[in-house]
């Protein structure tokens, strides 16, 4: 692996915190909705440009192995707020219209870096729940300008009343107050974005911005501008999902452009996944690809919870370098909390861990082991290895418990389970001994899995 130099002399302290003497950090994180683990440029896509994106990997650490915690969007969206696996704070699953959202009593990065002198800023998707107690104002946030559920139009809205307020799981509002969308919505949340970061310059306060698009997920709705740019995509679902995801790159770019233009690209840490991978085949399917990994959103396969991952910091963090050692979304937030200068409160610890120590190539593997669980599947990671429990797929007879050896089948196409009985049983225990400890029972034992249109 290509050795990535950090300047952290002057920046970090012991066990990774902040000095007092240094300048705290802009933070930016940008979220993506149900893209493909291959659908940009650094990813090996070759029929959707993606150039600010691949331009954000490529001026800083694209993470090879970087997963999320869940395998649809609430639990990634939570464990991100919380920097703790999304089991322990309720939410074990994409939360519906009214349903109880996320715990209200656990701190959220929000919330924590606000305390620290942080102004803090939600732009786009929340879906961390309806409730007032959860509504992003009262979890940290000081700007709120998006939706509280899981999905929208990304079309202009109808002409209403002054006033009017729709269902809140699909309201657009700005804090509370309902708001006309009038332009397509990945274009609204793109130029929100970059407006609050141009109001940052001069303040002399950093800020967290959390730009959490709704895009690529479904509906299907692309401008006729952005369609003909792939009229060469013979598939029209396809089609769309090009255009959306060009859109939201383009956007992507605007706000990358605003914070260079305010000054801040030296001092502003930018993050970017998906909060899962692509639908292929169910939950809301796109048309994304997860290309060369198997299965996709809703699945413990590699295609369910690998994605995209990247890290710019501009002066900080080497420019075009690859980390390939597992990490996981939970670890951001903690990076986030240690250059805000932040100790979590210990009544909730968190999982994650802070990246900058080991960037450098001198340290460890960030994480022993990563685990996962959804419905009746569940998988955990050790090293190279990787044991899951996830049943056949359609169409094949593949054992329901099976041991992939990813350094050398990333496609988990190999069981060899049979080849490391000792390695298999070793990892079950320890996959046991952790829904106890994080779920505390085992999760959708008597619940049938949802179909394909019951997720948002």
């Amino acid at each position: 692996m290509k050795s990535i130099h950090l300047l952290l002399a002057a920046l970090l302290c012991a066990g990774g915190q902040l000095c007092a003497a240094d300048a705290k950090p802009n933070i930016l994180f940008i979220v993506a909705d149900d893209m493909g683990y291959a659908d940009c440029g650094v990813q090996g896509c070759k029929d959707v440009p993606t150039p600010h994106l691949d331009a954000l990997a490529s001026g800083g650490i694209r993470f090879t192995d970087g997963y999320v915690t869940g395998t649809v969007c609430s639990p990634t969206r939570a464990a991100l707020m919380t920097g703790r696996y999304h089991y322990r704070d309720g939410v074990s699953d994409w939360i519906p219209a009214d349903k109880r959202g996320m715990n209200s009593d656990v701190p959220t990065m929000a919330g924590y870096l606000k305390t620290a002198g942080y102004r803090t800023a939600l732009i786009g998707k929340w879906h961390l729940g309806e409730q007032p107690e959860c509504h992003p104002l009262r979890r940290g946030f000081d700007e709120f300008y998006g939706f509280l559920g899981g999905g929208r139009s990304f079309f202009p809205d109808a002409p209403k009343p002054p006033g009017t307020k729709g269902h809140p799981y699909s309201q657009m509002v700005r804090g509370e107050e309902p708001v006309v969308v009038t332009e397509y919505l990945t274009h609204a949340f793109g130029r929100e974005a970059a407006e609050f970061v141009a109001r940052q310059k001069g303040k002399g306060q950093p800020f967290f911005l959390f730009l959490s698009f709704n895009a690529v997920h479904t509906p299907m709705h692309a401008p006729a501008d952005y369609l003909a740019r792939f009229s060469g995509i013979a598939d029209e679902k396809r089609r769309a999902y090009a255009a959306m995801l060009s859109a939201m790159d383009d956007n992507i770019g605007r706000v990358l452009t605003a914070v260079r233009e305010a000054g801040f690209e030296e001092n502003t840490l930018i993050c970017f996944i998906s909060d899962n991978g692509g639908p292929i085949t169910r939950n809301a399917p796109n048309a994304s690809s997860n290309t060369p990994l198997r299965g996709g959103k809703g699945q413990t396969w590699e295609g369910g919870i690998r994605v995209p991952f990247f890290m710019k910091w501009s002066g900080r963090l080497k420019a075009g370098t690859t980390f390939t050692r597992p990490v996981i979304q939970m670890d951001l937030t903690a990076t986030a909390l240690a250059l805000g200068g932040v100790r979590p409160d210990e009544k909730w610890p968190i999982d994650g861990v802070n990246l900058l120590p080991f960037l450098n190539g001198d340290q460890a593997d960030p994480h022993a082991m990563l685990c996962w669980a959804y419905e009746k599947q569940w998988a955990i990671r050790k090293g190279q290895w990787k044991l899951t429990f996830a049943g056949p797929d359609k169409g094949e007879k593949t054992p329901v418990v099976a041991l992939y050896d990813l350094s050398q089948d990333i496609g988990e196409r190999q069981d060899v389970a049979a080849a490391h009985p000792d390695r298999v049983q070793e990892m079950q225990a320890d996959w046991t001994a952790w829904r106890k400890s994080v779920i505390g029972e085992k999760p959708g034992a008597d619940s049938k899995p949802k179909a394909a249109h019951d997720s948002p």
